[in-house]
């Protein structure tokens, strides 16, 4: 058994901090988290001294890209796949190094990067994978102003009208994907659409995610401007990806179907190189819509997610900067920000019952950090303050 002997615990969840705790591991599980002498140090057990140290749940982050690693689409098409695979083991060492121990992949990570994490193949953190699906004219399609038109490995995942679209979303769970993630609107960086254009028809999305349902999976929407994102609430999606420009209806939305909401304000805010002058004109749009929308949703009570949009190489490893963005342009404080990046978005991930909080039962994926994150918490952007432990055992 190992016992952490810590200066202050965060539980990941919102509650008071404890000072001068105790967490109690045993294999890859906590066994107990609590004040010092309310909870027993059983004889024999392996004791840290973490004193000196706050622990807190690993970090979650719900929007990554490990796959890539640059914006640039000459890149990405002379990069072959299987350099593309060694470049995420890459970057999942690094985010697993930065203290973030579980991290959702938007589309292009598959089943079996996943399954050479669960098996210790590759060191990272926890994944879990989603499978792309887009209709005619959508984001996922990779057609040009200039007529020319890519058409690879992914294009039977484009599809129009309910039927076809339930034959599709059923193959793409038939890969083992946790989501299906689909594009509600279009996006910035594409030639095709536009951030404030909603896609699908309703019927369309209902099916996607019944289908999701059935197999036991969720749905995450990209969707940047509002009427795509009430379309995407409308038929019951799990999250909501970007979600920048939001209205009233939008918001009573997300209260009332419980949906999260993953804000990626750092792509959002401060991700300009590489964009084309059309794009850049969609992003300054885009950024004069979106204008306080966070913190309405936030001072709503909107379940908020911690997700980064991670897919350029100096993004990786450098996911907690979200944090401190979500504080500046959401209003959350510093606990709130934590809480988004650990219990929220484990359930935002669907796995709330194993992750992201400093309690009984829960697995053992927790940090050591120097200082007080609560009374700075640009401290979880420097790597070098941060003691990971992953499933009980200490990441070297």
């Amino acid at each position: 058994m190992l016992a952490i002997k810590a200066g202050t615990l965060i539980d990941g969840k919102g509650g008071d901090p404890i000072q001068n705790a105790v967490l109690l591991v045993e294999d890859d599980k906590i066994i107990a988290a609590g004040p010092d002498g309310v909870v027993k140090i059983p004889d024999g057990a392996l004791i840290v001294d973490a004193s000196d140290r706050t622990v807190m749940p690993g970090l979650i982050d719900c929007h990554v890209h490990v796959m890539r690693n640059s914006a640039s689409l000459e890149q990405r098409l002379f990069t072959p796949r299987a350099v593309s695979y060694y470049r995420a083991a890459e970057n999942l060492a690094k985010m697993l190094r930065a203290g973030f121990t579980t991290a959702r992949d938007a589309g292009e990570a598959d089943a079996g990067i996943r399954q050479a994490l669960e098996t210790g193949l590759i060191p990272g953190p926890r994944l879990v994978v989603s499978g792309t699906i887009g209709l005619t004219g959508g984001l996922l399609e990779k057609r040009y102003p200039s007529g020319a038109e890519i058409v690879d490995e992914n294009a039977w995942r484009i599809c129009d009208g309910v039927e076809e679209v339930r034959k599709t979303v059923r193959r793409v769970l038939r890969e083992g994907v946790d989501f299906v993630k689909v594009f509600t609107t279009g996006g910035v960086g594409a030639p095709q659409g536009h951030p404030f254009t909603a896609q699908w028809t309703l019927a369309e999305l209902r099916v996607i995610v019944e289908e999701a349902q059935r197999y036991g999976a969720g749905v995450m929407a990209h969707a940047e401007g509002v009427e795509g994102i009430k379309l995407a609430l409308r038929a019951g999606v799990t999250s909501v990806e970007h979600g920048y420009v939001l209205d009233d209806e939008a918001i009573e939305l997300f209260l009332t179907t419980g949906a999260f909401l993953v804000p990626t304000q750092h792509i959002s805010t401060h991700e300009t190189s590489g964009l084309s002058a059309a794009s850049l004109r969609k992003k300054q749009q885009l950024r004069k819509a979106q204008e306080g929308s966070l913190r309405r949703a936030h001072d709503a009570g909107v379940r908020i997610a911690l997700g980064t949009d991670s897919f350029r190489a100096d993004m990786h490893g450098r996911n907690a900067i979200e944090l401190s963005l979500m504080m500046e342009n959401g209003g959350l404080s510093a606990m709130e920000a934590i809480v988004a990046g650990t219990s929220v978005a484990a359930r935002c991930c669907l796995l709330g019952e194993e992750v992201g909080a400093l309690e009984a039962g829960k697995r053992a994926d927790f940090l050591l950090v120097e200082g007080d994150p609560l009374a700075d918490i640009a401290i979880l952007q420097d790597a070098a303050r941060i003691t990971v432990y992953q499933k009980g055992v200490l990441v070297q």
